[in-house]
């Protein structure tokens, strides 16, 4: 009588053992998809915010130009735009 009930508490011990690791495996992978899709969404985020910093670094760099040419930004009535 003992024998089968530590067999058959052992047997439910294993199967809890089992869920409980199945379970737990499922909910990292859930977290490192969440993971990897920040993990993307910041990459794209500091690809556009290099890209700024480049064009703000490549407009400095084209004042600073015009400034050692000594050229300069021209009135508004001087300006003909053409359609």
């Amino acid at each position: 009588m003992y024998k089968t009930l530590a067999v058959a508490i052992c047997v439910i011990l294993c199967v809890f053992v089992y869920l409980w690791q199945q379970t737990t495996a499922v909910r990292f992978g859930y977290k490192v998809s969440e993971l990897q899709a920040e993990y993307d969404r910041l990459n794209a985020e500091n690809d556009g915010l290099r890209l700024k910093i480049n064009s703000i670094l490549a407009l400095e760099k084209m004042d600073k130009i015009a400034k050692d040419k000594k050229l300069f930004k021209p009135d508004e009535k001087s300006v003909i735009n053409i359609e």
